[in-house]
């Protein structure tokens, strides 16, 4: 009983500890969401029309949903036509995923325009023959009511 009492008291305090930054579990993932960022911040629509699955989804932060590579292309052709130009910093990038599909989770920051603010997005990738697209990203303005 001493010993079931003693590991418990153990689980709980190594539960009460910061976590230190996992390693990520698809590093090519992690690459792949920071190759996306450097298009956006560059404004490569090029880049989008390649990366985007034919079919992706990309949900903004105020819930309004752009269904299909052509429409979500659009979407960021308009939204760098604007001056001034929007600069998009990401972090605490988490990643997983198993085979030919992966995920990451992180939190983004838009900077440079009248609507700036943070949030968070979570990405989920597909890999194909041409390597990995965005099938989906999903966005939510932090401190979203619920």
């Amino acid at each position: 009983m001493s010993a079931l009492i003693l590991a418990l008291a153990v689980a709980v305090q190594a539960g009460s500890q910061p976590a230190a930054p996992a390693a990520q579990a698809r590093p090519e993932i992690a690459a792949e969401l920071q190759r996306g960022v450097a298009a956006y911040n560059a404004q490569d629509i090029a880049y989008y029309k390649t990366s985007l699955a034919p079919d992706a989804v990309y949900i903004a932060d105020d819930g309004a949903v752009f269904a299909g590579q052509e429409r979500i292309v659009g979407l960021f052709t308009r939204i760098f036509a604007r001056t001034p130009k929007p600069r998009l910093e990401v972090t605490d990038i988490v990643t997983g995923g198993r085979g030919d599909v992966a995920w990451a989770r992180f939190k983004w920051t838009l900077s440079g325009i009248e609507k700036a603010r943070p949030g968070v997005a979570t990405a989920l990738f597909v890999k194909g023959p041409a390597g990995w697209q965005v099938a989906s990203i999903q966005n939510t303005a932090a401190g979203h009511a619920m």
